[in-house]
C-alpha cells in the first residue's frame, strides 16, 4: 500500500509537471464539452419538433369540441355544426400522434435517433411510405457519424491511453530508472501496474464527471433513469480496463518505446476502423440490408391492384376477415363512395401492407442479429452498439417503439370502424374516449444489455489471461 501511494503521488507530480501532457488532456475535455454541447442541441431540437407538435395537435382537438357549440344561425356554423363529430373529420383534422421522444441519455449517445422518425400519424389511412418527420440527411455525416459523448469514450479515450502509457516500460529502461525502481521493494510488473492504474483512475475520474454532466443536462420532462446511468458507467469502467490492459499487454513484451507505440496504434486502427469494415462486409454479404426502395415500390403495386378489386369481392373478404361485422351488412353495401367500401379497402390494404411491411422488417432484425452475432469478434463495436442500447437511441429501441405503434394503430382503427360502418357520429364526450398511445417496457432490453457488458468484459479477461503470462523483457530490441 506504501509502494500505491508513493507510485501515485510521483506520477501526479510528473503528470501535472509536463505541460504537453497536461494539454492533451485539456484538448479532450474540451472535446468532451462539445460532444455534451452538440448531443444537448440535438435532444432540444427533437423535444422542441414535438412540443410544436403536441400544441397544434391540441389546438386542433380544441377546435373539434367547439365544433359541438357552433352558432347555427350562420352559415358557416350550420357547417361547423354539421360536420361535427364525423369521424372522417377528426381524422383529418386532429389525427392522434404517436411520440417517440429522448430518454435522458440520448444526448450522450444520439444513435441512430437522427435516421429514424420520432414520432407518427396515425389513423385509418397511415402512410406506409416515406416517414413525414424523416428529415434529408447529409450522406456525409451519415457515413461519420455524429460527434457526441459516445464517439469520444468509444474511439477517442482510447488514444488518450495509448498517449498516456505506451513508454511506461520503454521509458523506464530507456532511462535506465527500472533497476533503481527494483531497488524500492517491489517487482517491475508491480510497478508498472501501479502506473497504469493512476492513468485509469484519473480518466475514470474524468470520464465519471462528464457522465454526470451530461446525466444532469438532460432537459426537464425527460425522466431520469438511475439504473441506466449506472449501467453506462459501469460499461465504460469496462471498455477502459479493456484497453488498459491491452495496453499492459504490449508493454509487458519489453519493446522500445516506438515500438509501442506502432503495434498499439495499430490495434487501435485494427479494431475502430478495419475489423468493423470487415465485419460490416460479411453481414452485408451473407444477410443484405434490404432496401426500402424496395418495399416502396411494392407498396404502391399493392395499393394499386387493392384500389382495383371489384367492390362486391373487396367487401366479402372484409365481412370475412371481420366476422364482429357481419350483423352491419345491407345491400348498400357495395356503394362505390359509401363508408364501407372505403372501410373495407383500408383494411385490406393495411393486412397486405403489413404483411410487405412485417417481411422487409424481418429482414432488418436478422440483418441486425447477424451484426450482434459478429460485433462479439470487436469489443469496439460492441460498446457503440451497447452505449446506443443503454441510450436507447440504436435500431433495437426504434423498432420495438414500431411495435407499439402498430397495437396502438389497430386499436384506433377498430375504434374509429365502430363508428364508420354503422354512419355515426361521434359525441362531445366521445373525444374525451379517444384511444391513447403509450409506450410499453422492453423485456428483452436489460438481458441485451448484460450479455454485450459481458462480452467486453470477456474480452477484458482474456486480454489480462494473457498479459499475465507475460514478463517484462530486460533488454531492449
Amino acid at each position: 500500500m506504501n509502494l500505491l501511494k508513493l507510485i501515485f503521488r510521483f506520477e501526479w507530480k510528473q503528470f501535472i509537471a509536463q505541460p504537453l501532457q497536461l494539454a492533451l488532456l485539456f484538448f479532450f475535455i474540451l472535446l468532451g464539452g462539445y460532444s455534451l454541447y452538440t448531443g444537448g442541441h440535438f435532444v432540444e431540437q427533437q423535444l422542441r419538433g414535438l412540443d410544436t407538435l403536441q400544441r397544434n395537435q391540441q389546438r386542433q382537438f380544441t377546435e373539434l369540441k367547439q365544433r359541438f357549440d357552433s352558432d347555427t344561425s350562420t352559415v358557416e356554423g350550420k357547417n361547423l355544426a354539421t360536420q361535427a363529430g364525423l369521424p372522417q373529420v377528426i381524422e383529418y383534422r386532429a389525427s392522434p400522434v404517436a411520440t417517440n421522444p429522448p430518454a435522458a441519455l440520448a444526448l450522450m449517445a444520439i444513435g441512430q435517433r437522427d435516421i429514424l422518425p420520432y414520432y407518427d400519424v396515425v389513423n385509418s389511412k397511415r402512410d406506409f411510405f416515406t416517414p413525414p418527420n424523416t428529415a434529408i440527411a447529409n450522406p456525409e455525416k451519415l457515413a461519420a457519424g455524429n460527434f457526441d459523448l459516445s464517439f469520444v469514450l468509444v474511439y477517442l479515450i482510447p488514444l488518450l491511453i495509448i498517449v498516456l502509457s505506451y513508454d511506461l516500460l520503454a521509458r523506464e529502461k530507456e532511462q535506465q530508472t527500472d533497476r533503481l525502481l527494483r531497488l524500492h521493494g517491489g517487482s517491475l510488473r508491480r510497478i508498472l501496474l501501479y502506473k497504469l492504474l493512476f492513468r485509469l483512475g484519473l480518466l475514470w475520474l474524468l470520464l465519471t464527471a462528464f457522465n454526470g454532466i451530461g446525466f444532469m443536462m438532460a432537459p426537464q420532462g425527460i425522466p431520469k433513469d438511475g439504473v441506466d446511468f449506472l449501467l453506462w458507467n459501469i460499461a465504460i469502467l469496462i471498455y477502459l480496463l479493456f484497453w488498459c490492459a491491452l495496453v499492459w499487454l504490449v508493454i509487458l513484451c519489453g519493446g522500445s518505446s516506438r515500438k509501442s507505440a506502432l503495434l498499439l496504434l495499430g490495434c487501435w486502427l485494427g479494431l475502430t476502423i478495419v475489423l468493423p469494415a470487415l465485419c460490416n462486409r460479411l453481414v452485408g454479404l451473407k444477410q443484405p440490408l434490404p432496401l426500402r426502395t424496395e418495399l416502396v415500390s411494392k407498396q404502391r403495386a399493392t395499393m394499386l391492384e387493392t384500389w382495383e378489386m371489384p367492390i362486391p369481392e373487396l367487401i366479402e373478404q372484409f365481412y370475412g376477415n371481420n366476422p364482429q361485422y357481419v350483423h352491419l351488412r345491407k345491400p348498400t353495401d357495395t356503394a362505390r363512395y359509401g363508408n364501407k367500401r372505403f372501410v373495407a379497402y383500408y383494411d385490406l390494404l393495411g393486412r397486405r401492407m403489413d404483411k410487405n411491411i412485417r417481411s422487409y422488417q424481418e429482414h432488418v432484425q436478422l440483418h441486425q442479429r447477424w451484426m450482434d452475432r459478429i460485433s462479439w469478434l470487436n469489443p469496439v463495436s460492441q460498446m457503440q452498439s451497447l452505449l446506443n442500447e443503454i441510450a436507447k437511441t440504436g435500431l433495437a429501441s426504434y423498432l420495438h417503439y414500431q411495435r407499439d405503434v402498430a397495437r396502438y394503430q389497430h386499436r384506433w382503427v377498430l375504434h374509429m370502424n365502430g363508428f364508420l360502418l354503422r354512419d355515426a357520429k361521434l359525441s362531445k364526450e366521445d373525444l374525451n374516449l379517444l384511444p391513447q398511445f403509450y409506450r410499453s417496457t422492453d423485456s428483452g432490453r436489460l438481458r441485451s444489455i448484460a450479455w454485450k457488458i459481458g462480452g467486453i468484459l470477456l474480452f477484458t479477461l482474456l486480454v489480462c489471461a494473457a498479459a499475465a503470462k507475460m514478463r517484462p523483457m530486460e533488454k531492449n530490441d
